[in-house]
């Protein structure tokens, strides 16, 4: 059988905005009561009954078999300017991107990956927030994290009643 829902998150909390799916997934973990999580330090991790979170900085093809054992994958970044909306939410499909970047994966890759390799992948979507710094600080912009409380609302509402 499935398993539910698994949130992958990824970037940087030490390059500013970079941090904003670190940020989301710490703040979910508070609310249910587990304010100690290291993110880091963890592989797959439940946040409740049904939802598991999983968390890097970059999106790792290791993880993509893992992927397919779930129904429901939602991938958490920040972007830049290159998208318009300032949050942005919106259904995947596995589609292999080739990336001059040697350690970059995009999330249609992942369920790609998990499709070739396992035969399945979730129904997935990207939910993505605007970044406005990305230096080495450990912090939000408050645009950012204004952007984050409502991607939150977003995740509550679509994946937590």
């Amino acid at each position: 059988m499935l398993k539910k829902t698994l949130f992958l998150g990824y970037g940087n909390p030490d390059r500013g905005d970079d941090g904003a799916a670190w940020h989301i997934l710490t703040q979910l973990f508070k609310e249910h009561g587990n304010s100690e999580i290291d993110l880091f330090d963890s592989d797959v991790v439940a946040l409740n009954e049904n939802i598991d979170v999983w968390f890097n900085f970059q999106l790792l093809p290791e993880i993509s078999e893992t992927l397919a054992s779930y129904q429901k994958a939602v991938f958490l970044d920040a972007h830049t300017g290159e998208i318009k909306e300032d949050i942005n939410f919106q259904e995947i499909r596995p589609v292999y991107q080739n990336s001059p970047f040697t350690h970059h994966m995009t999330p249609a890759s992942l369920l790609a990956l998990a499709d070739s390799i396992n035969g399945k992948y979730p129904k997935s979507w990207l939910l993505s927030v605007r970044g406005f710094s990305f230096k080495f600080e450990r912090g939000l912009t408050p645009k950012t994290n204004n952007l984050c409380d409502q991607a939150l609302e977003l995740l509550r509402n679509n994946f937590l009643k």
